[in-house]
């Protein structure tokens, strides 16, 4: 019998699993993103690779992939879904009046030079999003148990109620609200509320409103 020379097996093989491979992105069996923004860190860093499916179902505290224009796909957090009433009072989420644990958060704080410079390593080698308010004061994101990791007690920097923010979904408009103090809304039947763990660097519902579950392209699995 004559033998199948090596190459040819090899890319018997190769073209099998192509052929899977694409199966499994046409179908969303499988979806393997790189995060391109800094929107869902300090969970996903920028160039972090993730892996989702049209299998696993969408649900609250999952991140889904989904499009905002049949376009561009984005990657975010479902914090709420059909008949659940979101709010945010002072940066801080409700889900159906109670106030959710969301450890996993970057929110601003309010830190001075003389702070900053007592942890500056720390937000160096954590990648920290920090900007000047003045010559003496910043803001910087930070989780809560970062907070406790670098021993700071920091007051929030966050948008006051009553202040509207003209940038929200134009359908919150209503509202009056702004990113830190918004709703209570409730969302409808076959739609998601997502929201970015970079919470002052994220264009989630805030900004681009529901998400229906036929924008819905997969959950993220790993």
């Amino acid at each position: 019998m004559k033998k199948v020379p090596v190459i040819v097996v090899i890319s018997a093989i190769c073209g099998f699993f192509f052929i899977l491979w694409a199966i499994g992105r046409l179908t969303h069996f499988i979806d393997i993103y790189t995060i391109s923004s800094g929107s869902s860190a300090p969970t996903y860093q920028p160039g972090t690779l993730v892996f989702a499916s049209k299998l696993k179902t969408p649900d609250r505290n999952t991140f889904l992939s989904f499009y905002t224009d049949k376009k561009i796909i984005y990657l975010s957090r479902c914090i709420a879904k059909g008949g659940d009433v979101i709010e945010i009072k002072d940066a801080v989420v409700y889900l159906n009046g109670k106030r959710l644990d969301e450890p996993y958060t970057w929110n601003e704080y309010y830190i001075s030079q003389k702070q900053y410079n007592t942890v500056r390593g720390y937000i160096e080698i954590n990648k920290n999003p920090i900007q000047p308010i003045s010559d003496s004061v910043y803001a910087v994101s930070l989780t809560n148990d970062e907070l406790k990791q670098y021993h700071l007690n920091l007051k929030p920097y966050v948008t006051s109620k009553g202040v509207v923010d003209p940038e929200l979904f134009s359908g919150f408009r209503y509202l009056k609200s702004n990113v830190d103090n918004f709703g209570p809304v409730r969302v409808p039947a076959d739609c998601y509320f997502v929201m970015g763990d970079n919470r002052h660097n994220a264009l989630d519902s805030r900004y681009i409103g529901f998400i229906k579950n036929s924008d819905v392209v997969s959950t993220v699995v790993r």
